[in-house]
């Protein structure tokens, strides 16, 4: 037993070796207390090594723990994809709104907000003078349509049984579609355009708020990111809504001239319902490479109903519109807009229809070309090019 106050004498005069090996009797160690000691030599206590241990969150379970958030999040958009649909088809609205009220600066019209009221009420006093025009003649040719279509289907699918290449014909097409369901969605594409008035009406609505206040959602996003990010995302979304913008103008007047080519040549051939077919052309344009295809159905089925010849005719005028499409309008635009790929267009479309169904078909190519920017200059130019770069600085 050693009694009270003996260890601060017994301590004073131990011989301590140090870390390195060596005896040390320096006053700095005379009349000092283990834990001081401890303190000396840069050794922490106990319990100060039991608070530097690492967090359980590190290592290995850092990586699962983000693959599992990220799981959570895909699982959450997919269940609600048609509201990211929705809210995507209002992106895409602010964006058509803004980039029609561009050339206005030109007028040295100062407010943003003020360039958007005067788009906005010439598109209406548009609208409202078309449906003035055309609307009564379009309204009846629609339920005309929609009467006409099954019938000259079921006539003509009657007519192609008559030989044994129309019934194998028919036979595969059938069978195609009842084990395709991508067939099916997009078969399901016209209805849709003429259908849905309550969800465009609410992507409307969405596309105005989205369109004269963008940086109140831009910076609110942003602010859900690490600050080290912050510029580079924000210059990322600023040039995907530069390309979104000149790929709509380039897509609009594309749909404006299909429609006008297709209106005047079905017209010219004697197809009845020449308006709201050029309506239906120009409409589908806007879904890249399959759009034409799908609107060709209704054009050939509604000119068979004036006979065989007429149901030829139509199909080389649909030929010979397609050709200046593929071959003179759009590499025009493109020019000036985003060139997308037809085959990125293509699986884009594919890929919408199998999960979305028809209203991801429709906003498939502005979210291929959106998804392209940010790619490039999120993970090509930020990940794969910047090693390159500083290699060659």
């Amino acid at each position: 037993m050693v009694a009270a106050g003996t260890p601060h004498r017994l301590v004073s005069g131990l011989r301590v070796r140090a870390p390195n090996g060596r005896a040390n009797n320096d006053q700095t160690t005379r009349g000092k207390g283990p834990a001081e000691i401890a303190l000396v030599f840069k050794e922490p206590p106990t319990d100060v090594r039991g608070a530097v241990r690492k967090s359980p969150f590190s290592g290995a379970t850092q990586p699962i723990l983000i693959a599992l958030a990220l799981l959570a999040v895909a699982i959450l958009i997919w269940r609600l994809s048609d509201v990211f649909v929705i809210a995507f088809g209002g992106v895409v609205v602010a964006a058509l709104l803004r980039a029609l009220a561009e050339p206005l600066k030109r007028l040295r019209i100062p407010s943003d907000q003020l360039r958007l009221a005067i788009v906005l009420a010439l598109l209406v006093a548009l609208i409202g003078l078309l449906g003035w025009m055309f609307g009564h003649q379009a309204t009846d040719q629609a339920g005309e349509l929609r009467r006409l279509l099954p019938e000259q289907g079921r006539r003509l699918i009657a007519r192609l049984q008559q030989t044994a290449f129309g019934r194998t014909w028919v036979t595969s097409f059938h069978r195609l579609a009842a084990d395709s369901s991508t067939i099916a969605g997009l078969g399901s594409v016209a209805s849709t355009l003429l259908g849905g008035t309550l969800d465009a009406i609410l992507i409307a609505f969405l596309g105005v708020y989205f369109a004269f206040d963008p940086d109140l959602y831009i910076n609110g996003g942003l602010r859900l990111l690490p600050p080290a990010r912050r510029p580079q995302v924000r210059r990322a979304l600023v040039q995907s809504g530069i390309a979104l913008r000149k790929w709509l103008l380039a897509q609009l007047v594309a749909m404006i001239l299909v429609g006008i080519l297709a209106g005047l040549g079905l017209a010219f051939i004697g197809v009845p319902l020449a308006l709201v077919l050029g309506t239906l052309a120009a409409l589908l344009e806007f879904i890249p490479v399959l759009g034409p295809v799908i609107f060709g159905v209704p054009a050939v089925l509604v000119a068979f109903s004036k006979g065989p010849r007429i149901a030829l005719y139509a199909v080389l005028v649909y030929t010979a519109i397609q050709q200046l499409e593929s071959n003179l309008i759009v590499p025009l635009l493109q020019r000036w807009a985003v060139r997308m790929p037809p085959v990125i267009g293509l699986l884009a479309v594919l890929a919408a229809g199998i999960l979305l169904g028809p209203v991801g078909i429709i906003f498939a190519a502005p979210a291929a070309v959106v998804t392209v920017e940010l790619v490039k200059h999120l993970y090509v130019e930020d990940t794969l090019e910047r090693p390159e770069r500083s290699a060659e600085s």
